[in-house]
């Protein structure tokens, strides 16, 4: 019992920590620049976002960390591709599920976060 219970936890912390990386509004950005399938550059990314270099590389960082990405190295160029295009399945799903929620809604949602944390 406490083993699945251990498990349960686990897997939900898992999902919590995967969510985070993609609830940030230039990591999806990013996602949706690659969506196409092709390789894009660290250089190419930023001439696209217009954001500095430094945050792009870290922002890939991070979706390279959780394998949302793929990357190889040729020469002094580092190109970065979607590793599994199913997570544009996800983030349509998420977007559908938003879009049905009213904009009061999603007010109340955000003033909820905020004071959860402060408690």
């Amino acid at each position: 019992m406490i083993q699945k219970r251990w498990n349960k936890i686990s897997l939900n912390e898992n999902l919590a920590d995967f969510l985070k990386i993609l609830a940030d509004p230039t990591r999806l950005d990013i996602l949706n620049i690659l969506k196409d399938g092709k390789e894009r550059t660290t250089t190419e990314i930023h001439e696209i976002l217009d954001l500095s270099q430094p945050a792009i590389s870290q922002q890939l960082k991070k979706l390279e960390n959780v394998d949302l990405l793929k990357a190889r190295r040729e020469s002094r160029k580092k190109y970065y591709k979607i590793k599994d295009p199913q997570i544009f399945r996800i983030l349509t799903l998420l977007n559908l599920y938003m879009s049905n929620i009213s904009k009061d809604k999603i007010e109340e949602l955000a003033d909820i976060d905020i004071l959860d944390t402060y408690y």
